[in-house]
Protein backbone atom coordinates (compact mmCIF):
# COMPACT_ATOMS: atom_id res chain seq x y z
CA UNK A 1 0.00 0.00 0.00
CA UNK A 2 2.13 2.61 0.84
CA UNK A 3 5.21 3.62 3.00
CA UNK A 4 7.04 5.80 5.50
CA UNK A 5 9.27 8.69 4.47
CA UNK A 6 12.19 9.24 5.93
CA UNK A 7 11.80 12.32 8.16
CA UNK A 8 14.83 14.94 8.93
CA UNK A 9 14.80 16.58 12.89
CA UNK A 10 16.81 18.45 14.14
CA UNK A 11 18.28 17.99 17.84
CA UNK A 12 16.04 20.26 19.28
CA UNK A 13 13.03 18.93 17.57
CA UNK A 14 12.51 21.07 14.93
CA UNK A 15 11.26 19.27 11.90
CA UNK A 16 13.90 19.95 8.68
CA UNK A 17 11.42 17.44 6.46
CA UNK A 18 9.11 14.77 6.91
CA UNK A 19 10.66 13.41 3.07
CA UNK A 20 14.05 13.48 3.28
CA UNK A 21 14.92 10.31 1.14
CA UNK A 22 12.32 11.92 -1.83
CA UNK A 23 13.06 15.39 -1.30
CA UNK A 24 17.14 15.35 -0.55
CA UNK A 25 16.89 19.31 -1.76
CA UNK A 26 15.10 20.27 1.76
CA UNK A 27 17.93 18.61 4.14
CA UNK A 28 20.23 20.73 5.91
CA UNK A 29 22.98 19.65 7.89
CA UNK A 30 21.82 22.26 11.13
CA UNK A 31 18.68 23.66 12.06
CA UNK A 32 17.65 27.22 10.40
CA UNK A 33 15.40 27.94 13.37
CA UNK A 34 18.11 27.00 16.01
CA UNK A 35 21.10 25.63 15.02
CA UNK A 36 21.78 22.34 16.30
CA UNK A 37 22.76 19.43 13.95
CA UNK A 38 20.18 17.95 12.45
CA UNK A 39 19.41 13.52 12.23
CA UNK A 40 17.29 11.11 10.08
CA UNK A 41 18.05 7.97 12.41
CA UNK A 42 17.38 7.20 16.19
CA UNK A 43 20.57 7.65 17.67
CA UNK A 44 20.28 4.38 19.28
CA UNK A 45 19.28 1.55 17.01
CA UNK A 46 19.93 3.89 13.68
CA UNK A 47 16.64 3.23 12.12
CA UNK A 48 15.22 6.05 10.50
CA UNK A 49 13.09 8.35 11.52
CA UNK A 50 8.87 7.69 10.09
CA UNK A 51 7.99 10.70 8.27
CA UNK A 52 4.97 11.58 5.74
CA UNK A 53 3.07 8.40 4.94
CA UNK A 54 3.14 8.09 1.33
CA UNK A 55 0.71 6.47 -0.78
CA UNK A 56 1.26 6.38 -4.75
CA UNK A 57 -1.04 8.12 -7.02
CA UNK A 58 -3.24 9.31 -4.28
CA UNK A 59 -3.12 13.17 -3.53
CA UNK A 60 -3.94 15.00 -0.37
CA UNK A 61 -5.54 18.07 -0.43
CA UNK A 62 -5.20 20.41 2.36
CA UNK A 63 -2.73 21.74 5.13
CA UNK A 64 -0.72 18.64 7.08
CA UNK A 65 1.00 19.74 9.70
CA UNK A 66 4.09 16.83 10.41
CA UNK A 67 5.21 16.74 14.20
CA UNK A 68 8.15 14.90 15.10
CA UNK A 69 7.54 11.63 16.94
CA UNK A 70 8.67 11.19 20.43
CA UNK A 71 9.56 8.39 20.68
CA UNK A 72 11.72 5.68 17.86
CA UNK A 73 8.94 3.23 16.80
CA UNK A 74 11.66 0.43 16.29
CA UNK A 75 13.31 0.51 20.05
CA UNK A 76 11.24 2.49 22.03
CA UNK A 77 13.96 5.22 23.37
CA UNK A 78 13.12 8.70 23.28
CA UNK A 79 14.28 11.36 20.76
CA UNK A 80 16.81 12.98 21.63
CA UNK A 81 14.93 16.42 21.63
CA UNK A 82 11.92 14.36 23.68
CA UNK A 83 14.64 14.03 26.13
CA UNK A 84 16.04 17.05 26.60
CA UNK A 85 12.62 18.51 26.77
CA UNK A 86 11.73 15.79 29.91
CA UNK A 87 15.25 17.04 31.19
CA UNK A 88 14.68 20.78 31.27
CA UNK A 89 10.98 20.16 32.71
CA UNK A 90 12.96 18.35 35.36
CA UNK A 91 15.38 21.08 35.92
CA UNK A 92 12.66 23.82 36.05
CA UNK A 93 10.75 21.74 38.57
CA UNK A 94 13.41 21.02 40.77
CA UNK A 95 13.66 24.92 40.80
CA UNK A 96 10.75 25.51 42.40
CA UNK A 97 10.61 26.89 46.06
CA UNK A 98 6.65 27.03 45.75
CA UNK A 99 6.50 23.31 46.19
CA UNK A 100 7.78 20.53 48.26
CA UNK A 101 10.16 17.82 47.07
CA UNK A 102 7.98 15.27 47.04
CA UNK A 103 5.51 17.30 45.13
CA UNK A 104 8.27 17.83 42.85
CA UNK A 105 9.66 14.23 42.96
CA UNK A 106 5.97 12.92 41.87
CA UNK A 107 5.36 14.74 38.64
CA UNK A 108 8.99 14.09 37.81
CA UNK A 109 8.24 10.01 38.22
CA UNK A 110 4.99 10.59 36.06
CA UNK A 111 5.95 13.31 33.91
CA UNK A 112 6.81 10.80 30.76
CA UNK A 113 2.87 9.64 30.38
CA UNK A 114 2.09 13.29 29.32
CA UNK A 115 3.56 12.99 26.15
CA UNK A 116 1.58 9.73 25.13
CA UNK A 117 -1.92 8.22 25.67
CA UNK A 118 -1.17 5.85 28.32
CA UNK A 119 -3.09 4.52 31.49
CA UNK A 120 -0.67 6.94 33.10
CA UNK A 121 -2.00 10.16 31.54
CA UNK A 122 -4.52 10.91 33.65
CA UNK A 123 -2.60 10.61 37.22
CA UNK A 124 0.18 12.52 35.20
CA UNK A 125 -2.56 15.44 34.12
CA UNK A 126 -3.69 15.82 37.78
CA UNK A 127 -0.17 16.09 39.12
CA UNK A 128 0.86 18.45 36.77
CA UNK A 129 -2.27 21.02 37.26
CA UNK A 130 -1.64 20.42 41.39
CA UNK A 131 1.78 21.33 40.73
CA UNK A 132 1.26 24.09 38.15
CA UNK A 133 -1.20 25.62 40.80
CA UNK A 134 1.34 26.06 43.69
CA UNK A 135 4.51 26.79 41.42
CA UNK A 136 5.74 30.13 41.12
CA UNK A 137 4.65 31.66 37.86
CA UNK A 138 7.89 31.93 36.16
CA UNK A 139 8.39 28.07 36.78
CA UNK A 140 4.73 27.12 36.03
CA UNK A 141 4.87 29.01 32.61
CA UNK A 142 7.96 27.66 31.83
CA UNK A 143 6.52 23.80 32.39
CA UNK A 144 3.76 24.80 30.58
CA UNK A 145 5.50 25.78 27.41
CA UNK A 146 8.12 22.80 28.05
CA UNK A 147 4.65 20.79 27.88
CA UNK A 148 2.68 22.30 24.70
CA UNK A 149 5.51 21.49 22.47
CA UNK A 150 5.72 17.60 23.38
CA UNK A 151 2.72 16.58 25.42
CA UNK A 152 0.18 14.31 23.53
CA UNK A 153 -2.86 16.27 21.90
CA UNK A 154 -5.24 14.47 24.34
CA UNK A 155 -3.54 16.00 27.03
CA UNK A 156 -3.21 19.28 25.63
CA UNK A 157 -7.36 19.45 25.33
CA UNK A 158 -8.20 18.49 28.36
CA UNK A 159 -5.58 20.65 30.01
CA UNK A 160 -6.59 24.03 27.55
CA UNK A 161 -3.04 24.08 26.37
Amino acid sequence: MGTYRVAQICWNGHCITDSANANPELCADFCRKCGAKTTTYCPLCKEYIRGEYYVPEVLLLGARKFRAPAYCHKCGAAYPWTQASLDAAKTLILEDENTTQEEQNKLIEVLPALLVDSPNSQLAESRLKRFLSKAGPFIAEGIRDIIVGIAAETIKKSMGL
